[in-house]
């Protein structure tokens, strides 16, 4: 039996751009920033030991660094939230997220983004935590979810005093009083909201936010791309072979890095965390089964999901996925396989999916 979860997140595949007008004050206030061209590298030259100095040497810093965040409440529902319809955030229990939620990694741009919150009954919750009550199959009156997205300067001293609100929404209510939840009724509920952002970098172009769109290829052929990408990656991820691993890992890396504006010590944290796992010796890639096609990005991403919806654990996880011991325990890692396709020379057939 697997003790415990460590979920390795991916993020997507994208390279760096400039951007040189940002937001300097909670003001609105504009200012200048010099951005560094990045340098230029052949994917295929990147190695395990090379990776860390590569990115590194691509991350541009800025006078103004906003980093966005969700503060994130509920009661009596369980809920999925993702941000330009990219997963974030989930939770199938009673409890709250007591930390901020950082999400500058789905923030591509400065503009409109979108937060969507998905609701469900809380089905045996109570009746597990608390040893009473019957399962609630739909969602009720008293149901809510609460999103606030919050700024902070990457610069500054990252407290609670330097927080500043760019929204505050309330789930929908159906009621003059706004207490009786919209949704109430019903076995699952979903809406979305709003919000502004400004960030000093461009990586939308040679990214997910320039992909093609897959539901215009037939969904057997994309189904059969798709499980032989994961397949293909679960067993290289065995042989524990880190180049092929860092060379598709780069791109998710390099985001990452500069969506938060990392340092090199930053970098190589993140590097040696997922080294710490390939090289385990006790990896166990499971069979990808019982799975199903799903998008996300609106169209643009496509990835396989446990169709397991009773079992908590596995509800809504990726069919690409490993075990493996530490300490003496058998945790689960399963991988944020995210997959997208640039639109430029975008073929029906014949097209080569990038993990995102």
């Amino acid at each position: 039996m697997i003790k415990s979860l460590k979920i390795l997140s991916c993020c997507f595949l994208i390279l760096v751009a400039c951007a040189c007008e940002t937001q300097s004050t909670q003001s609105t206030k504009k200012e200048q920033t010099m951005a560094v061209a990045a340098t230029e590298i052949s994917l295929q030259d990147i190695t395990s030991e090379n990776i860390v100095e590569v990115i590194s040497a691509n991350v541009q810093r800025y006078k103004w660094e906003p980093l966005y965040y969700l503060r994130i409440g509920k009661a009596n529902c369980m809920i999925e939230v993702l941000v330009n319809d990219m997963p974030v955030y989930k939770s199938y229990s009673l409890s709250n997220l007591a930390s901020p939620l950082e999400i500058n990694h789905k923030i591509l741009k400065t503009g409109t983004h979108t937060v969507t919150v998905r609701m469900y009954p809380v089905g045996d919750l109570i009746k597990e935590a608390y040893d009473y009550g019957e399962t609630v199959t739909h969602l009720g009156d008293a149901s809510s979810v609460y999103v606030k997205v919050v700024r902070y300067n990457n610069q500054g001293d990252m407290s609670f005093d330097d927080e500043f609100e760019v929204k505050n929404h309330q789930s929908p209510t159906k009621d003059a009083d706004g207490e009786i939840f919209a949704g109430s009724g019903l076995t699952y509920f979903e809406y979305s909201f709003e919000f502004h952002a400004d960030v000093p970098y461009d990586l939308s172009e040679n990214s997910w936010g320039n992909a093609a769109d897959l539901r215009e290829v037939k969904p057997a052929y994309l189904e059969k791309e798709t499980f032989n990408y994961y397949q293909t990656f679960l067993r290289e991820f065995k042989k524990r072979n880190k180049d092929y691993i860092a060379k598709l890992y780069f791109e998710t890396l390099l985001v990452q890095a500069q969506t938060y504006y990392k340092t090199e010590g930053g970098i190589k944290a993140g590097w040696d965390e997922e080294l710490e796992l390939l090289n385990n010796p006790t990896i166990e890639p499971q069979p990808i089964t019982n799975y199903e096609l799903v998008f996300y990005a609106r169209g643009r991403v496509c990835y396989l999901r446990l169709k397991t919806k009773e079992d908590l654990f596995y509800r809504n996880k990726c069919a690409g996925w490993v075990k493996y011991t530490e300490d003496g325990l058998e945790y689960g890692t399963f991988f944020g396989l995210y997959l997208y396709c640039p639109k430029h020379g975008f073929s029906k057939r014949g097209f080569k999916l990038r993990k995102a």
